[in-house]
């Protein structure tokens, strides 16, 4: 805990009874309950209830934001134009932000689907609002939510029991999905775990809002394959080190259970070679849009994405 010794610090739909331990907490007046992951910190909920307020883009590991230096990790944020050619939104992606801070677009993004899930319905964290740091000239951004008492981001195996485990790989697929389908939002999520077994959705920042004036079916079909395969991709590598004998090796695939009930493990591997690869990594150097079109038609999974879309975006 130290002084960031910051120029400036301003607030946006943060609630004026949170922001004086957020300022307290970049002045160094006040010491983390918690370290979560690299860029967040737990501090005192002013309620003094039982929960707890989270900041991210509080800092490096507990240590001051580091202004000017960038995060360059993490995947790639693309963006698919009307014919599904990729090209990156940086701003979205982690090298926008300074190491230990978040950008613009994430800290906005984070507090706005947040709040649009909350007014549908569903059981998410709370986001209460963001805000932005200034020293010698840069900006660096924050999130401010609010954890109810006993609240998990503990959700990986083996922290969480097997069958826990798998049952969320599978059911984050229904979620994912059903957002894109229903509400026109694309991108990737996780949940935290409360103490009676609830699962709230949490970390909102990759998602972007679908525009059928600017999007196709053959973008909307890139963008939603991209945010699951960013998801079950993880599960897929973070298997292979765990190395479960009890973990199903398809579990990966499972979340494409949610629109195309036949999957197979073949389906997702000829997308990882043939369409992660040559066309979402990066600007594909050699671009044939009927090309694209024949293989997204052709492989189960995309194919049952193309008859998902909904009608309102263009058809090929």
């Amino acid at each position: 805990m130290q002084d960031q010794q910051l120029d400036a610090i301003d607030f946006f739909a943060v609630p004026e009874q949170h922001q004086a331990v957020v300022r307290d907490w970049y002045a160094g007046r006040v010491a983390p309950l918690a370290l979560d992951g690299e860029r967040s910190v737990h501090l005192p909920h002013p309620a003094g209830d039982g929960r707890v307020l989270k900041l991210k883009g509080a800092g490096l590991s507990g240590n001051p934001v580091q202004f000017g230096v960038y995060h360059r990790t993490g995947p790639k944020a693309p963006v698919f134009d009307f014919e599904g050619r990729m090209m990156e939104d940086v701003a979205a992606g982690h090298d926008g932000a300074f190491r230990g801070g978040v950008s613009f677009q994430q800290a906005s993004t984070e507090y706005r689907v947040a709040r649009r899930l909350i007014e549908l319905g569903y059981e998410t964290v709370p986001c209460l609002g963001y805000g932005r740091i200034e020293k010698e000239g840069r900006v660096s951004w924050f999130s401010l939510f609010e954890h109810e008492p006993g609240l998990s981001g503990a959700m990986a195996y083996p922290q969480l029991p097997l069958d826990i485990w798998i049952h969320l790989n599978r059911v984050i697929g229904d979620l994912m999905f059903e957002l894109a389908v229903k509400h026109d939002l694309i991108g990737y999520c996780w949940y935290s775990r409360t103490p009676d077994n609830r699962f709230l959705i949490r970390d909102l920042h990759p998602y972007r809002q679908a525009d059928a004036f600017n999007m196709s079916q053959v973008s909307w079909v890139m963008q939603v394959f991209y945010a699951m395969h960013i998801r079950g991709n993880s599960q897929r590598l973070w298997a292979l080190n765990w190395n479960e004998p009890a973990m199903p090796p398809d579990l990966h695939v499972w979340q494409y259970r949610a629109f195309c009930p036949d999957v197979r493990l073949e389906d997702h591997d000829e997308l990882r070679h043939e369409l992660v690869v040559p066309y979402m990594l990066g600007a594909p150097q050699d671009f044939v849009f009927e090309r694209l079109l024949a293989l997204l038609k052709r492989n189960r999974i995309t194919a049952a994405l193309m008859h998902a879309c909904p009608t309102k975006f263009a058809r090929a």
